[in-house]
């Protein structure tokens, strides 16, 4: 009988410590960055990292949303970096200033990008004036991680540096 208490109590226990998480594990909850015609970041907490999303509007037509494979559309890519200090005072700046070291580059191999552009918007971006765009990143596979989900509103785009 005591074994079959100690049976069901290491079940029990053992069962408690084999729960998974399906949330996305990511550091990416800093600021979001937008800037030329189609560059957006979004940092990590302590400004270190980030993951960039590069559109070629130039050969697509901007509708209300638009879905990429990461894995075969060729007018978008998906980047991540990581740095050893703050890189959010480079990004978007033709005034360089010491940049920290580069630790880490990767380019996703897999996910979707969904951009949003509302029609206000789109009739700025046709008249070649900065506008607004909301970026959404689905199941976006990097060799060292994933990003199950990570949404970028209202990132100005459109506009260069200077």
């Amino acid at each position: 009988m005591l074994r079959f208490i100690i049976l069901i109590a290491a079940i029990s226990f053992s069962a408690c410590s084999v729960t998974k998480s399906t949330q996305s594990m990511h550091p990416f909850d800093g600021g979001s960055v937008g800037c030329g015609n189609f560059i957006v970041y979004k940092l990590s907490g302590d400004n270190q990292e980030y993951v960039s999303v590069v559109l070629d509007v130039t050969s697509i037509e901007l509708q209300k949303m638009q879905a990429y494979s990461v894995d075969k559309a060729e007018v978008v890519k998906v980047k991540r970096k990581k740095y050893d200090g703050p890189i959010n005072a480079s990004l978007c700046n033709d005034v360089m200033m010491q940049k920290p070291n580069e630790l880490l580059e990767e380019v996703a191999i897999d996910g979707i990008v969904e951009v949003y552009v509302d029609l206000l918007e789109k009739e700025k971006a046709e008249k070649k004036e900065p506008y607004k765009v909301t970026i959404v990143l689905k199941k976006i596979v990097f060799e060292t991680m994933t990003i199950d989900y990570l949404r970028l509103e209202n990132i100005n785009v459109g506009w260069l540096p200077g």
